[in-house]
């Protein structure tokens, strides 16, 4: 998956792309897909002057690429790049920029004389890496010919015909307002359609109907295993939908049950069941014929829409699904297929967890919030040793056929389905060191789904000589052990009682001990009883309350510092 980046691209991104022309544009907000380009002007290697608002004047959309002479794929996405311009540079303009520093106009002439290049590439003196947070480098986006970036994409893009179809969504007449695309735009369907009536008798549906845009790819009736189905066409195509909706007349309270098999990527191309519009169930990988039931909540015609999505760049097995047949269930018939759906263990939260021994998590100074901008929510771990282990918690929300792990040491994907460890879900791998590898540190990150939505990331050093390394090339100074931290007060409480519908009691006594001492406090009128303590509480008490109330006085609680503790006590 190409929005995986490996940590060395990440610092090199960092160290070299982001030099003197970050510098240049710290005041300037950076970019998000959908927003509207600030102006700008470079010179290229050959003296041409280049700004954008004049190319927009005669092209329809621009191409700016973030790379580097030293980025192998970076050179290898060029030639076709360079064929698809070729053809579009009447339409469309490239504006390639070389984020590295040492990249001269002398550099930039030989390396665009060799490869043969005819469109603009200059210097990133803009900082526009540094705008478009560029962690990995080919970077590209796409700006429409209204100044919105409506493309941005990591990786290369090796074959012209995905630079043509990039392309093609900008540009014509019927362009006429913004369309932001996640990931690259569709192809237009080859596929031919069967007829509605044969879908319909191959599923088993009142009737069947195919897709009506014309990028989403139909699917068609065929064989298999002796049965006759309704199969993909968009094999091979990325970002590319395959779809039919059957329609079927049940009751609250039955039961759909779809019949299929799937020979696909695992995790990135998966067969989505949606009822009515809403989402139900995803399934990727190698399934054999599978039958999935799922409950129906209001009376009437239901639309069961069968999805084959392909996200990545990548194809697994016969990159094909295979629909037998949407049927209703009625009685006992439905419950016994919904009792036998399974159903994964769901957490209150989403969470990546440590869970090798001796993994301490570190707190880092970050006055400047340079990690914040380069890992967002991120935790870092020292691992005292040279592997890290964790399990994953997921919340209901999350279909462990669309979650995975990612480890960049050594770029692996883990999905969930293959991790399931008593109950839940596991992983360990190796971890790098200046030492084994030259790379300071690894990175874990938890994928709820194939989008990033979500997504929780672990830095992990081997030792502490690893962290103080990152710390340097970071420019961040102190940091220290979140057990430390969390040992150190002064901790904050506050303790309200209420009764049972939910209004203040006040004049509660509330009795709080640390290791020493023993001290009360009375609620206040809001029914507040707040403290600041020098050592963490050990236990509190409700030491007694009101005439006219009742409550547990000889419970034990154990309050976290910095939250709220509610007690509910019972007015007589």
């Amino acid at each position: 998956m190409k929005q995986l980046k490996a940590f060395a691209a990440l610092i090199l991104a960092i160290c070299l792309c982001m030099g003197g022309a970050a510098l240049a544009s710290q005041s300037e907000a950076p970019y998000s897909l959908g927003e509207t380009i600030r102006d700008f002007t470079v010179t290229t290697y050959d003296g041409r002057v280049v700004t954008l608002s004049e190319v927009l004047k005669e092209k329809e959309a621009v191409l700016i690429n973030i790379w580097a002479t030293w980025c192998g794929p970076c050179r290898s996405e060029f030639p076709a790049m360079q064929e698809a311009y070729a053809e579009y540079s009447d339409r469309v303009e490239i504006i390639a920029l070389s984020c590295e520093s040492t990249d001269t106009d002398a550099v930039l002439a030989d390396f665009a004389a060799k490869l043969g290049l005819t469109f603009p590439i200059a210097q990133d003196t803009v900082g526009m890496a540094s705008l478009l947070r560029a962690s990995s480098i080919p970077t590209t986006i796409v700006v429409d010919r209204f100044g919105a970036i409506c493309y941005w994409g990591a990786g290369a893009m090796t074959s012209k015909d995905l630079f043509v179809r990039l392309f093609d969504a900008f540009v014509g007449e019927e362009y006429t307002s913004s369309t932001v695309y996640d990931g690259l735009p569709p192809a237009r369907a080859t596929a031919v359609a069967s007829p509605e009536g044969e879908l319909a008798a191959a599923l088993g549906a009142d009737a069947a109907v195919n897709p009506a845009s014309a990028y989403v790819w139909p699917m068609t009736v065929q064989e298999k295993d002796g049965r006759t189905v309704a199969a993909s066409t968009n094999q091979g195509q990325i970002n590319a939908a395959a779809q039919v909706d059957a329609l079927l007349t049940a009751s609250a309270g039955d039961a759909i049950a779809v019949t299929f098999r799937t020979s696909t990527e695992e995790v990135f191309d998966l067969l989505e069941i949606r009822l009515n519009g809403e989402s139900v169930k995803h399934f990727g990988g190698v399934h054999d014929w599978t039958t999935y039931a799922f409950p129906v909540v209001t009376d009437g015609t239901q639309t069961v829409s069968l999805i084959y999505q392909k996200n990545g760049g990548g194809n697994g097995g016969e990159d094909t699904v295979w629909i037998d047949s949407v049927a209703v269930l009625t009685g006992s018939e439905a419950e016994a297929a919904l009792a036998a759906v399974p159903v994964h263990a769901a957490a209150e939260r989403t969470a990546l967890l440590p869970a090798a021994p001796g993994m301490r998590e570190v707190l880092i100074d970050d006055p400047e919030g340079a990690l914040a901008a380069a890992y967002g929510d991120a935790k870092f771990y020292v691992a005292n040793g040279p592997s890290v282990s964790f399990t994953a918690e997921l919340d209901a929300s999350v279909d462990p056929e669309r979650a995975f792990f990612f480890t960049n040491y050594d770029s692996s994907i883990l999905p969930l389905t293959q991790s399931l460890s008593g109950g839940g879900y596991a992983m360990s791998t190796p971890i790098d060191s200046a030492e084994t590898t030259r790379y300071v540190c690894s990175s874990v990150c938890l994928y709820p789904d194939v989008t990033g939505a979500g997504m929780q990331i672990a830095i992990c050093f081997q030792d502490e000589g690893n962290l103080e390394l990152f710390l340097s090339l970071m420019s961040l100074g102190s940091w220290q052990y979140a057990d430390k931290a969390a040992s150190a007060g002064p901790f904050a409480y506050t303790v309200r009682y209420v009764d049972q519908d939910g209004s203040p009691v006040a004049g509660v006594l509330c009795q709080v001990c640390d290791e020493s001492t023993c001290q009360v406090f009375v609620s206040d009128a809001d029914g507040v009883c707040a403290f600041t303590l020098p050592t963490a509480v050990q236990e509190l008490h409700t030491l007694r309350v009101p005439d006219g109330y009742e409550g547990d006085t000889d419970a034990t609680l154990v309050p976290v510092s910095g939250e709220e503790l509610v007690i509910t006590l019972r007015r007589l």
